[in-house]
């Protein structure tokens, strides 16, 4: 099996998303959440120990009434109560949740990844993933967080020691505060840490689905085939190319020094200079509603329109884009040119009909 070198290509890259195969940390947005639920509890502490509180005397309330009125009574508040305590926290999960999701791997619907399958009945597959080389990683990933988590809290208890030890000469106030700075300092430096184990697992995650990802030189080979073989490739291209050559007569009409048309099935467009050109250049020609587009550019940009149905028929036969005119046609071009050079001279003319000349 030939050895896999090469980057994932945008085909393996987008097939893989599509079944839901992206590179995301499931640390990076608990960490999120952590953070986002902290700094809400922390900034409310004052509105949700109150609602706790209300929770708390609902039954002190309610007592020596009659049994079945005031437990319905109080299962409608305890419910609200509840409701009105909660539901910060869950929208707050709900959306840092797919913020953090989002910011990852971007806007994502992986339809096929919700298809039922198999392979996710499959008793030995779901052994054999239980023991695989990705969740063995996770484990000792998952320790090694653990223990650098431990070390960070430790280390804050044993700087903090000196301090508690002299707490008895100062009474029970001093040892409030002390503890209090020691759990402030804890949860700012377990946060910090914390973030930088996700982002650590982020990184880690995007390199380890570029590997899963990576193909070899064959396959890169076969998919290039593959793709050339494809109709909808084909006709995607084809389309792109005569868009660009569409596009391109239209400007070069712009600059062009005469339309010569059939009238409006055939556009031909010359570009004549005595001091540059030898002999008039066909720059660009077109049928169609290409050819309408080109007389339109043309007489936006003030170029002359002529209509010479023979001539315009010939040129288009017989001239290729970026050549001169064929032999034959130089006096017929000719008479048109000299046409327009007399027009020239007429404020406003950009059109006329050459035809006998």
């Amino acid at each position: 099996m030939s050895e896999k070198t090469e980057q994932p290509t945008e085909k393996k890259l987008r097939e893989a998303r599509d079944r839901g195969e992206v590179a995301k940390s499931k640390d990076f947005t608990q960490t999120l959440l952590i953070i986002a639920l902290f700094g809400y509890t922390v900034g409310n502490s004052d509105s949700i120990i109150a609602d706790l509180a209300k929770l708390l005397v609902l039954p002190i309330d309610m007592m020596g009434g009659e049994f079945r009125s005031t437990s319905e009574i109080l299962l409608g508040q305890f419910m609200r109560e509840t409701i009105n305590l909660m539901w910060p926290f869950v929208v707050i999960v709900l959306v840092v949740g797919i913020f953090a999701e989002t910011i990852q791997t971007g806007v994502l619907f992986a339809f096929e990844a919700l298809k039922p399958s198999a392979k996710k009945l499959n008793v030995v597959e779901n052994a054999k993933n239980m023991f695989s080389k990705k969740n063995l990683v996770e484990f000792l990933k998952n320790n090694f967080k653990v223990a650098v988590l431990c070390v960070v809290v430790w280390v804050l208890v044993r700087d903090s020691l000196p301090l508690l030890m002299f707490v008895p000469d100062r009474g029970v106030e001093e040892l409030g505060v002390l503890v209090g700075q020691l759990i402030k300092q804890m949860i700012i430096y377990v946060g910090l840490t914390y973030v930088a184990l996700s982002l650590a697992d982020l990184i880690w995650q995007r390199k380890l689905h570029t590997k899963q990802l990576m193909m070899s030189k064959d396959e890169v080979k076969q998919e290039y085939k593959t793709m050339e073989g494809d109709p909808h490739v084909k006709g995607h291209r084809r389309q792109l190319y005569q868009e660009m050559v569409s596009e391109g007569a239209v400007q070069r009409s712009r600059s062009a020094s005469v339309i010569i048309t059939n009238p409006t099935h055939l556009a031909i467009a010359l570009l004549y200079d005595e001091k540059s050109t030898p002999l008039p250049m066909v720059v660009a020609k077109g049928e169609g509603a290409l050819a309408e587009r080109m007389v339109t550019a043309a007489r936006q940009a003030g170029v002359p329109v002529m209509q010479d149905i023979p001539v315009a028929r010939a040129l288009f036969e017989q001239a290729d884009v970026d050549q001169y005119i064929p032999s034959d046609l130089i006096e017929p071009v000719a008479a048109v040119l000299r046409l327009v050079r007399r027009l020239g001279s007429q404020p406003g003319s950009q059109s006329a009909n050459s035809d006998g000349i």
